[in-house]
C-alpha cells in the first residue's frame, strides 16, 4: 500500500514508529492534505510548538479557576466516608473534574471536538445495550459523582457516535471504547448523549456539526521545521559515526563485499561506487557542505523549539534581558486576549458541567489569568506587596477579572 493511502486506521503505525510524511519520500508530504487524527495526535505528542498551541492554552484557561455568584456546600464522599464539601469548587478539585476539564478543552482545541461522560455509583447494575454484554448508562441526574473527557476514538480509546438523531442530525447514543496496556480485550459501553454527555467544541470555522482544530494552520509548518531539523542531524549523525567507501566493479562484487564486512564496521555508514567518479568528487555528493552560517541557523531553530517547549522567551533561556517592559506587556496583552476568548467560547459547557455534578446555579465568572505586575515610578517594576497598598487597588483584587496571577 502506497504511504499516501494513510487512511485513520493506517496511519495509527505513525504514533508509535513517529514516521512524518514526506520523511521517505516527498511526494508523501502535502499542504492541502488535512492530517489523519492519529497523526495529529502524534504531532501533538511530540511537537513543543503544537503542545503550546493547544495544552498551553488550555491549562492558562482554567489555572485561576472561577467564582460562581453563589456558593453552596454539596454533599459526597471523601475516602468512602460521607463528607460535605463547603465549597463546589472542593468538590471538584477532589472528584477530578477540573482535571478532566483540561483535558476536555485541551483536545477540543487539538481535534475540534472532545465530550464530557458523567457517571454515578450505580452504574454497573444499568441495563445491557441491545442484548449485549456491554452497559448502556443513561439517566442519572442528580446522582452523578464522576466524570471523565474523551476524544474521538484513535487506537481503540476513545468514543464514537453510535445513534444520531433522523430530524435534527445530532447524536442520541455514544460508544466508549477504552483499551488499557495488557488487557486481552476493549471494554466498551455506551452512554445517552442527553443525559450523560456535555459536548466542548473547538470555535467553528465551518459549516459542520464539530469545531475546527485550532492548530489546522500550523501543523504543517511545524512537520516542516521537523523534516529539516531531522534531515540535518541525520547527516551530522552519518559525520560522527563516520562513512566507508568502496569502490566496486558491480551490482555482484557490492553483494560479495557487504557479505564479508556485514559484522563488522556495524556503525559506519557504507557507500558503495563504480565508474571513473573519484573519492574526492563522490565525498562532495554525500557528506554534507555545513557553513558556521547554516549551524548557527541550526541553533536558533533548536533554541525556538527549546524554549517554546518549556514556555520561555529565548531571552531568558539564554540569560539575557527580556527587553523594553512595554513590549513584554503588549506581548502578554495579545497572548491573554485570546485566552479570554477562549474561556468566554467554553463558558457554556463548563455551566453544564458543573449542573450535571449537582450546582444548581450555575453561573461563574473567570478570574483573570493575565499575570499581573505592581507599577513603581521610581523604581520600575514593584513587589506585589508594594502593589496591594493602595486601597482601591486591594479591594478589586478579590474580583473575579482582576486576580492577580503569577508572572
Amino acid at each position: 500500500m502506497s504511504i499516501r493511502a494513510l487512511t485513520d486506521d493506517t496511519a495509527a503505525l505513525g504514533g508509535s514508529t513517529q514516521y512524518i510524511r514526506g520523511d521517505l519520500d516527498p511526494e508523501d508530504f502535502s499542504y492541502t492534505l488535512p492530517l489523519t487524527r492519529p497523526e495529529l495526535l502524534a504531532l501533538f505528542l511530540r511537537n513543543s510548538k503544537i503542545k503550546k498551541a493547544v495544552a498551553w492554552f488550555a491549562g492558562e484557561m482554567i489555572r485561576e479557576r472561577w467564582e460562581f455568584d453563589t456558593d453552596e456546600a454539596i454533599a459526597g464522599t471523601k475516602h468512602g466516608a460521607p463528607y460535605t464539601f463547603e465549597q463546589f469548587n472542593d468538590w471538584l478539585e477532589w472528584n477530578g473534574a477540573i482535571q478532566e476539564l483540561l483535558k476536555a478543552c485541551m483536545w477540543a482545541l487539538l481535534f475540534g471536538e472532545a465530550i464530557m461522560v458523567f457517571y454515578t455509583d450505580q452504574d454497573q447494575t444499568s441495563e445491557k445495550w441491545k442484548n449485549t454484554d456491554n452497559l448502556w448508562l443513561k439517566g442519572g441526574q442528580g446522582k452523578f459523582v464522576k466524570c471523565k473527557a474523551f476524544y474521538e476514538e484513535i487506537n481503540q480509546n476513545g468514543y464514537m457516535i453510535e445513534q444520531t438523531d433522523d430530524f435534527f442530525g445530532v447524536p442520541q447514543t455514544y460508544r466508549i471504547t477504552l483499551m488499557t496496556y495488557k488487557a486481552k480485550r476493549a471494554v466498551k459501553y455506551y452512554v445517552d448523549a442527553n443525559t450523560r454527555v456535555v459536548r466542548f467544541c473547538a470555535p467553528q470555522m465551518e459549516l459542520k456539526y464539530a469545531g475546527n482544530s485550532t492548530v489546522s494552520t500550523i501543523s504543517k509548518d511545524c512537520i516542516v521545521q521537523e523534516l529539516a531539523k531531522r534531515s540535518t542531524a541525520v547527516q551530522l549523525l552519518n559525520v560522527c559515526g563516520g562513512i566507508l567507501a568502496c569502490r566496486v566493479s558491480g551490482e555482484a562484487e557490492k553483494a560479495q563485499l557487504e557479505a564479508e564486512i556485514a559484522t563488522t564496521l556495524t556503525h559506519l555508514k557504507k557507500v558503495y561506487a563504480s565508474g571513473n567518479m573519484t573519492f574526492e568528487e563522490m565525498f562532495k555528493i554525500i557528506v554534507p557542505d555545513l557553513k558556521i552560517d547554516q549551524l548557527a541557523g541550526m541553533n536558533e531553530l533548536m533554541q525556538q523549539d527549546i524554549a517554546t517547549g518549556i514556555d520561555m522567551s529565548i531571552s531568558n533561556l539564554e540569560g539575557a534581558p527580556q527587553g523594553a517592559l512595554s513590549s513584554a506587556e503588549y506581548d502578554t496583552f495579545n497572548t491573554y486576549s485570546k485566552v479570554k476568548q477562549l474561556q468566554a467560547h467554553f463558558k457554556r459547557a463548563f455551566e453544564e458541567t458543573f449542573f450535571k455534578l449537582g450546582k444548581k446555579d450555575t453561573t461563574f465568572q473567570f478570574y483573570d489569568p493575565t499575570p499581573q505586575i505592581g507599577m513603581n515610578a521610581q523604581n520600575g517594576p514593584s513587589s506585589t506587596d508594594s502593589a496591594g497598598k493602595d486601597g482601591d487597588n486591594a479591594s478589586n483584587d478579590s474580583k473575579p477579572g482582576a486576580r492577580e496571577g503569577t508572572s
